[in-house]
Order: structure tokens, then C-alpha cells, then sequence
């Protein structure tokens, strides 16, 4: 398996595995009651955004978008705005450490396609590295095919996808990197040397 894992990984490939879908805890709903609902409902939706039916699951990358937005509007201290009801120090940092903390991990299972188990190509960035890492020599990746994430991600599985001409240039770039490592394995390595001087010799 261990074999497997790593022809796929010189290909450029990864098996990605499920994971939990990230949710916004319910509890949390009273902040967004008593300090952002009044702003943001079906007749009143100031800034053109609805937020009395956002829902707290983040299964999307669209409504990982949405809560984005609104970590970083309360973050910022731009909402609620300063003439509306404030929250308290406590309430503020404790529904941001949390919402901050989901997103993190709403950015991993959205990036593995909503958390199924799919097998998409490696990014540049993560194929330099898997490179370095297991093979320890450098890549050009600039060959690469771009890689054209959603958003803020740059792994998500359905915009990785593999043709047979990207998995040539895997090939190429990996056939290259083992050359590369066999000459660097085959290199005569530097003896040590070690020279004994007794002092009086040398004093001498």
C-alpha cells in the first residue's frame, strides 16, 4: 500500500478521504438573532446580504464564501455597525474563536470535494513539495498545469482534474526528479578523515 501511495504520488496523485462536514454551532444562532437579523432579513437586507436563513452547515464552497465574509465583517469591526447594539467583549471572541476554527476546517473538507472520496492531481505547490520531501530534490513545476482553485482554495478536487497530456508532464517531471536522485545516490560521498597529532610533534 505504502508502494502504491508513492507511484501515485510521483504521478502527481492523491487519494483524498472523507471527513466531517464543518458546522457552525447552534448555539450561536443568539448572536446572529440579537445582532444581525434586524439588518439582515427577508424585507431588510441592508448591503444586499439575507442572513435570517443562512444555514449553519457549511457544505459549499458558496457558503463557506458567505461565513467567510461574515468572519471577517465582525472581525473587522465593521458589523455591527457602531449605532446598532453591540455585543460583549466575551460573546464577540468566543463566537469568532469558533467561527474562526470551523472555517479552518471547512477549508479542508471543501478542498477535498466536500469531503468525498474522489483522486485528483496534485497542485504545483503541493507537488514541489511531496517531491522535496520524499525524493529530496527540486522540481520545475512551471510546466505544470495552472491551477485554477475556487475562491480562496487552490485544492479543490473538481478543478483538478487529469487529462492524459497533464499526466505525461507528471511523468516527464517525475522520471526527471528520479534521475536526478540515482546521480545524487551514486555521487562518491566525501571520506572522513581523521589525522592524530601528538603535541609535542607539533610543538617541535
Amino acid at each position: 500500500m505504502r508502494f502504491i501511495k508513492f507511484i501515485l504520488l510521483l504521478c502527481g496523485l492523491c487519494v483524498l478521504q472523507a471527513s466531517a462536514q464543518p458546522v457552525v454551532e447552534e448555539k450561536h444562532r443568539v448572536f446572529f438573532d440579537q445582532y444581525c437579523i434586524d439588518c439582515h432579513n427577508e424585507k431588510k437586507q441592508k448591503g444586499k446580504v439575507r442572513l435570517d436563513d443562512i444555514s449553519f452547515s457549511i457544505d459549499s464552497l458558496q457558503k463557506a464564501d458567505q461565513w467567510q465574509k461574515i468572519l471577517d465583517a465582525i472581525n473587522s469591526g465593521d458589523m455591527p455597525p457602531e449605532d446598532e447594539e453591540q455585543p460583549s467583549a466575551e460573546m464577540k471572541t468566543e463566537f469568532l474563536d469558533h467561527l474562526g476554527n470551523t472555517m479552518v476546517k471547512a477549508r479542508d473538507v471543501l478542498s477535498d470535494s466536500a469531503g468525498e472520496i474522489v483522486m485528483r492531481r496534485l497542485n504545483r505547490r503541493e507537488y514541489q513539495n511531496t517531491m522535496r520531501e520524499i525524493l529530496g530534490v527540486e522540481v520545475n513545476v512551471s510546466e505544470l498545469p495552472s491551477d485554477k482553485g475556487a475562491g480562496t482554495f487552490d485544492t479543490v478536487g473538481a478543478t483538478l482534474f487529469m487529462s492524459s497530456d497533464q499526466t505525461e508532464q507528471y511523468f516527464n517531471i517525475a522520471r526527471k526528479a528520479l534521475d536526478d536522485y540515482f546521480l545524487i545516490a551514486k555521487s562518491p560521498k566525501t571520506k572522513e578523515v581523521i589525522y592524530r597529532l601528538e603535541p609535542e610533534t607539533v610543538a617541535n
